[in-house]
């Protein structure tokens, strides 16, 4: 199996295999760093070596400028998608795109239901996994949700230790590699087997819930203003928010090679879910304000797992709705205000069983279900979840884009192109990384807006292909909005595939050193970064993902189809050939991402 150490930049035409970086670092074939000036070739002097050293929070590197920590983050290219590869994926994607368009034409209802009814009337599969007594008692249990939020509570403050108090130099500190390459990456394959499961074991809203409450398992209330969040008014927009800011921050100031502000977020999220749980009742930080269980609830309504009602029966006849308001001594209310007679798919559901505690009916079960449920079957809709589903797809990738040779080309083009045309005033204005930060994020604000108009174009397109006026462009604009998750989903596991299985061996070195300060406790400080798995392996991986999420894509919008021109099989017709033609160009532009050589997305030295 290679070592990623052999695998190499695009090389620079050297006749002696000497290869250049995206910083301007040569390096030999097998992607090692040649210093031709010793330590000062990496800007470091002998001071500041002795520094990073030892280690701590007020290293002086620790605030350096962003393109000064890129320069000293030694990041090596994972190569892309071979051209046969991406072949054999173009043809899977036109083929499939045909055959399910023409079983899409012989069909007279694909829909959930006859008229946008229940989701009950058109059962999925499903397995009751309450059914086993010691799941069932286990999840009825006070002390389950804490046991489990109880190490990784540990785990994230030893994170934040880490972050702060080690070693501030790229690829020295465990605290970016655990958040960045294990922790964030991981969440998406869980969300995609599991669910909001990560929600049930967070530690952002476990830390001030203990405190305020000052209990692991008593229920008790919460001293707090109880006011009630604006809902009609913001939704989930701060949400939305926070997740293009954040998503800013990490690459605009490669917070994935700065321990201290991977640190930092930590804290700020803590402090967010405290304020949320002062001023308002119940969690508004989990429904309303936290990015990722925004993100993680568009996902999960294609994961595997759910909390439901056993019978709708038993809900219509309960008189007292203890499920979404609690009952007292017993369970808490519903965190995100969720009435289970109602619930029909996973977005707000963070899996915290506090319903199946509640509920004096036991009416409430634990299913493993067929993945993409919620989206093949009736559900709700509304703006801002649109909306926070076209950001999902678009920062997804954005993300992939972001982390490819070409992206540094177009990002050195733009910056020169701006500075010679002195289009944004004096070049005072690009302080700092030579006006790095500054043409980044014009491009992101570019990347994210200009799909987001090229998709209400394609809604247009919907509009006239439909023929039909009495259905608005916004209508369509937020229905068809939940068929990109699947495509989203799906690329976002591919995307993430090539970090899981080439970044891995950095846990292992980081183990035995996590603070940087040349510790080898388990022997591994020195291990050699390999790959799990060989790179033919991850390229058919990779592409089986795309084309699934494109399938499904598929799938979703003929249901959607149906359901909004309620039947109207010509009208439905045509609108899904449009959508199918918009998601062929979505899967293309995953297969051409995953084509780019790619950096990593932590330091390695």
């Amino acid at each position: 199996m290679p070592p990623i150490e052999d695998i190499s930049p695009a090389p620079d035409q050297d006749p002696e295999g000497v290869t250049v970086d995206r910083f301007g670092q040569k390096r030999t074939a097998s992607g090692a760093l040649i210093l031709e000036q010793g330590e000062v070739e990496r800007g470091l002097s002998e001071d500041t070596r002795a520094t990073l050293d030892a280690g701590g929070f007020f290293d002086p590197t620790a605030f350096d400028d962003a393109e000064v920590v890129k320069t000293k983050a030694y990041v090596h290219l994972m190569p892309g998608l071979p051209n046969e590869v991406v072949y054999v994926g173009l043809g899977l994607i036109l083929l499939l795109s045909f055959v399910l368009f023409e079983r899409y034409g012989k069909r007279k209802d694909p829909r959930g239901t006859g008229g946008g009814g229940s989701r009950d009337d058109r059962p999925y599969w499903r397995f009751e996994l309450t059914r086993f007594a010691w799941l069932k008692r286990a999840l009825n249990s006070r002390w389950v949700q804490p046991a489990v939020q109880l190490p990784v509570v540990i785990a994230f403050v030893a994170v934040i230790v880490c972050g702060l108090v080690g070693s501030q130099e790229p690829g020295r500190n465990i605290a970016p590699v655990l958040t960045w390459n294990i922790w964030w990456i991981g969440l998406i394959f869980l969300v995609m087997f599991a669910g909001n499961l990560w929600c049930f074991m967070c530690p952002w809203t476990a830390i001030p819930d203990w405190v305020m409450r000052r209990s692991l398992l008593a229920v008790r209330k919460i001293k707090s203003f109880g006011l009630k969040y604006p809902r009609f008014r913001l939704w989930m927009w701060p949400a939305i928010v926070l997740f293009g800011f954040v998503t800013w921050l990490e690459i605009a100031y490669d917070a994935a090679n700065r321990p201290w502000l991977t640190s930092i977020f930590g804290i700020f999220m803590v402090l967010l879910s405290w304020l949320c749980l002062v001023l308002f009742e119940r969690k508004a930080m989990c429904r309303y304000v936290c990015f990722v269980g925004r993100v993680s609830g568009q996902y999960a309504t294609m994961g595997m797992l759910e909390l439901r009602r056993r019978d709708n029966a038993v809900c219509r006849s309960c008189e007292t709705s203890d499920c979404v308001h609690g009952r007292e001594g017993v369970g808490y209310a519903c965190p995100t205000s969720e009435y289970m007679g109602a619930m029909n798919d996973n977005q707000y559901c963070t899996l915290c069983t506090e319903c199946v505690k509640s509920c004096p009916h036991d009416n409430i079960a634990l299913n493993l279900r067929s993945s993409g449920a919620d989206l093949l079957h009736p559900h709700r809709a509304k703006i801002d979840e649109a909306y926070m589903a076209i950001l999902v797809f678009i920062v997804s990738a954005f993300h992939g884009a972001a982390m490819i040779p070409l992206w540094k080309e177009w990002e050195t083009g733009l910056r020169g192109w701006l500075v010679d045309h002195d289009l944004l005033g004096t070049k005072e204005l690009f302080a700092g990384s030579d006006g790095g930060v500054l043409t980044f994020t014009l491009m992101m604000l570019g990347c994210i807006f200009a799909p987001a108009l090229i998709y209400w174009l394609l809604c247009a397109a919907m509009h006239l292909a439909s023929g039909r006026r009495d259905v608005s462009i916004r209508k369509l604009f937020i229905r068809f909005a939940y068929t990109l998750l699947p495509i989203a989903l799906f690329y976002h596991l591919a995307h993430n595939a090539t970090h899981v299985f080439w970044e891995w061996s950095k846990l292992r070195r980081l183990v035995s050193d996590p603070l940087g300060w040349g510790t080898d406790w388990f022997g591994t400080a020195r291990a050699p970064l390999t790959s799990l798995w060989e790179p033919e392996t991850i390229w058919y991986l990779q592409v089986a993902l795309v084309v699934i999420g494109h399938a499904y894509g598929i799938f979703v919008a003929q249901r959607e189809a149906f359901r909004v021109f309620d039947g109207d099989k010509k009208a439905s017709f045509r609108v899904h050939l449009v959508m199918i033609v918009g998601m062929i160009a979505m899967s293309v532009l995953s297969l051409w991402l995953l084509a780019q050589p790619m950096y990593m997305r932590t330091a390695d030295l």
